[in-house]
């Protein structure tokens, strides 16, 4: 990730947010403390910090986010690892801009 501006560059891993984002698409994503329901982030798992995830916010408390992938075959998410916490939050996802286009 690289950050300017409060915007960051990330490159999706996985297939957990399939179909909208897939392994090697590369997102914009906007640093943001408003985050609501329905926004993908961008955030550090909570029990993994060193890794960074991108996940769906299903549903938001005053501590923090319960954050799910789209295709949840596939996804590891806070059904795994609980509630995540706001300031593992680095932004949210503006759109992918790589590739331009898909199938």
């Amino acid at each position: 990730m690289v950050g300017n501006f409060g915007l960051m560059v990330a490159r999706v891993q996985g297939d957990s947010m399939a179909p909208e984002y897939h392994s090697g698409d590369l997102v914009l994503i906007r640093k943001s403390r408003k985050v609501k329901r329905n926004n993908v982030v961008i955030a550090h798992r909570p029990d993994r910090e060193d890794l960074l995830i991108i996940k769906r916010v299903i549903t938001i408390t005053n501590n923090g986010y319960w954050l799910q992938g789209d295709n949840s075959e596939f996804s590891d998410d806070s059904r795994l690892f609980g509630e995540v916490p706001k300031n593992l939050v680095k932004g949210i996802v503006m759109f992918k801009y790589w590739p331009l286009f898909t199938n």
